[in-house]
């Protein structure tokens, strides 16, 4: 009998777990215990427990400025799963790689989860040296001063863009980051309506950025193609043709997940 009340309270903790997680999911911003409580019915004991549980297995993080909670990097580890389970990566390799060897920039592919714009995959020239210019996969890009995250950020429903915008903080990276939030949304608005984003040293003095969107079969923006390299290699006179290669590419990359057979 006593064993199975361990498994009892043992598959309760699992639903908990999963209610909190799902709640997480949804809510695609930084909640506290208290919230979680309130919404799910449960004691604040067993929320903080199962937070530290969590925790442990990198599921959740929790922001250092407020002790609230979000979706943790093993999620984005579990999603970029979820990416492979249809190819997705797979589907996009070969078209970074070319960008890669045409550019001789370093390339990237960014994906939008839970409010947050996670590197699921990058390609670094050969002859690059400059470790400034790598990307590392899962590495978090901010969204007010990265190529790749504002145009992913710029395609998000307008009341979601006010709210992250609210909630983030805008740090000033160099004198070129914009940390004005009404400024944020006006370049957001630029973005959408050119289709894609270029951050000149906003986020790293000396290097500029091409972002553009990928789009899903529902027509929602769920990836960026990005190069990115040092000014004197993304200039006045090549800027144009970059910019349509990387335009051109997430196109490609969006067709062949489905997008124009829905349009």
């Amino acid at each position: 009998m006593e064993q199975l009340w361990k498994e009892i309270h043992y598959m309760n903790s699992i639903e908990k777990s999963i209610q909190i997680l799902n709640y997480l999911s949804n809510a695609e911003r930084s909640v506290g215990i208290s919230e979680l409580s309130l919404k799910l019915s449960f004691p604040k004991s067993t929320v903080h427990r199962i937070l530290n549980s969590l925790l442990g297995y990198s599921l959740v993080d929790q922001e250092k400025n407020t002790s609230k909670y979000r979706l943790g990097l093993r999620i984005i580890e579990y999603s970029n799963s979820f990416y492979n389970s249809f190819d997705f990566r797979q589907i996009a390799k070969p078209i970074l790689k070319k960008i890669c060897t045409e550019t001789r920039l370093t390339t990237f592919l960014t994906a939008w989860y839970n409010g947050r714009s996670i590197c699921i995959d990058s390609i670094t020239p050969s002859q690059n040296t400059n470790t400034h210019l790598f990307v590392e996969i899962g590495k978090e890009m901010p969204f007010h001063c990265a190529a790749s995250a504002k145009v992913l950020l710029a395609y998000q429903p307008p009341d979601d863009i006010k709210r992250i915008i609210n909630e983030k903080s805008l740090q000033k990276y160099t004198p070129r980051t914009i940390v004005d939030p009404k400024k944020l949304e006006e370049n957001l608005l630029e973005i959408r309506r050119k289709g894609f984003a270029i951050c000149d040293e906003e986020l790293e003095e000396g290097i500029k950025a091409i972002a553009a969107p990928v789009k899903y079969i529902n027509r929602e923006t769920i990836a960026s193609i990005t190069i990115t390299g040092l000014f004197k290699r993304i200039s006045s006179s090549n800027i144009d043709e970059l910019t349509d290669i990387v335009v051109n590419s997430a196109k490609e990359i969006s067709k062949k997940i489905g997008y124009e057979k829905f349009i």
